[in-house]
């Protein structure tokens, strides 16, 4: 029985997809930009009621706990004029989770690359002449596939983002420290529902214009077989 090669291209194509979409997210979360500007539009600086310098620090000390790139989250900041440590245990710990979803998230990344390239490659020696057409036809039916699902699933952002962002921590947290007071923790003054909102919305947006190029290309060498 001879080996069909379009198993292994969906397979890489789906691969490809995830390790796109969380590779959008780990850019989009610790472009310093991004904070700045949101920053500067929610006026977060005054609101927490600290300097522009002790939160931009604060910001550094967060995402390269985040990325591992320290051990811990020590950091002292004035906070409406008296000199105090930023987090308080709650959000430290909170902050562990979310910590480690990011590593698992950047391992299921790096493994899903390694994913696509070995079964593109599977794929590319098993159809040799007809991979290109192959190749871009599992493309379009994984990217279809996997649209469907998140087309919903921003549907759901866009009408309830609250209820949204909620069934995000229940399914990836274990615990419910992300229940964060926005009147005394400073975490989730730093980054509260609207910031969210945006980043979730660049994150897709990012994602959504790589997608349609692939879908583009795809395309484009599916007719020319055809």
């Amino acid at each position: 029985m001879k080996i069909q090669s379009k198993p292994f291209f969906f397979i890489g194509a789906i691969c490809f997809i995830v390790a796109f979409f969380l590779t959008c997210l780990d850019i989009s979360s610790f472009n310093r930009d991004f904070y700045k500007k949101e920053y500067a539009q929610l006026n977060t600086a005054a609101e927490i009621g600290m300097s522009e310098a002790d939160l931009t620090h604060t910001t550094e000390v967060l995402l390269d706990y985040i990325q591992n790139k320290r051990a811990d989250l020590d950091v002292m900041a004035t906070i409406s004029g008296v000199d105090r440590a930023v987090f308080n245990e709650k959000e430290i710990l909170h902050m562990v989770d979310v910590k480690n979803l990011y590593l698992d998230a950047m391992m299921v990344r790096n493994f899903s690359w390694v994913g696509f390239i070995v079964m593109i490659g599977i794929g590319i020696m098993i159809s040799k002449k007809d991979s290109i057409f192959a190749l871009s036809d599992m493309f379009l039916k994984a990217i279809v596939s996997t649209l469907s699902v998140l087309t919903l699933l921003g549907i759901y952002a866009l009408v309830d983002f609250n209820s949204f962002w909620l069934q995000f921590h229940y399914i990836f947290f274990t615990n419910d420290l992300f229940f964060l007071d926005p009147n005394t923790d400073i975490l989730i003054q730093m980054v509260p529902s609207q910031f969210f909102f945006d980043l979730v919305f660049k994150i897709v947006s990012t994602f959504g214009i790589g997608i349609l190029l692939v879908c583009l290309v795809s395309i484009y060498f599916r007719r020319k077989k055809a």
